[in-house]
């Protein structure tokens, strides 16, 4: 599993804000849990990227791995382009996830995006993600359970303050699934899926979906 401090190091010159995010995202979010049931190699597109730190965190778990992201804050893409600089396997663009075209993949991820997406939108993603994928190949979600509702009404209180109040993600509306409803979407898809729930010791209702075109 990668390891914190080689993901500091990364963002050490970054503004004391990107890094305090960083301190915070790894204390309610296990994103190192995450990156291991990503393939070791292959093409990666992270779509909605931020400012680069699963894209990072995803070229120091793996050596064999090529990731570019995609973002629609741009400003957040400037700071990713800064962190990985010339030779690293990092590389990002701006582009809206909704409306872009994708380049094929092996890998296709989203991690904690799509509840800030309209439900019908959120399938094209999955549509596009899987028309751009070969046989066999996955698409990764990380997102929230709508249970335990205890865990699913605070991390809605969460996302409230850090959507709507500060501001620090861009978005309008929330649009949670469930996992069982994830499922459905996906396998009408074309994927074989399975959950895994990485919310043990948090207080959000964290999963990832695991699909494999089929």
């Amino acid at each position: 599993m990668v390891a914190k401090k080689d993901v500091y190091a990364l963002y050490k010159t970054s503004g004391f804000l990107t890094r305090a995010y960083l301190r915070i995202k790894f204390k309610i979010c296990p994103l190192l849990q995450v990156e291991t049931f990503f393939p070791a190699s292959g093409r990666v597109v992270d779509l909605g990227c931020g400012n680069g730190l699963f894209s990072f965190i995803l070229s120091l778990g793996s050596k064999s791995r090529s990731i570019v992201g995609f973002d629609l804050d741009p400003k957040k893409i400037l700071v990713a382009e800064k962190i990985a600089g010339p030779g690293s396997a990092a590389r990002f663009r701006v582009g809206d996830i909704v409306a872009m075209d994708y380049p094929s993949a092996d890998i296709f991820c989203l991690i904690d995006v799509l509840y800030l997406i309209p439900p019908g939108a959120q399938d094209d993603i999955i549509r596009k993600c899987s028309e751009s994928l070969p046989p066999a190949g996955c698409l990764i979600i990380k997102e929230m359970d709508n249970r335990p509702r205890w865990k699913f009404f605070w991390n809605l209180f969460q996302e409230t303050l850090a959507v709507k109040v500060i501001g620090f993600t861009l978005g309008e509306k929330f649009n949670f699934r469930s996992a069982a409803e994830w499922e459905d979407a996906l396998r009408r898809h074309g994927f074989t899926v399975r959950t895994e729930r990485l919310d043990r010791g948090y207080w959000y209702p964290h999963i990832v979906l695991i699909a494999q075109k089929n």
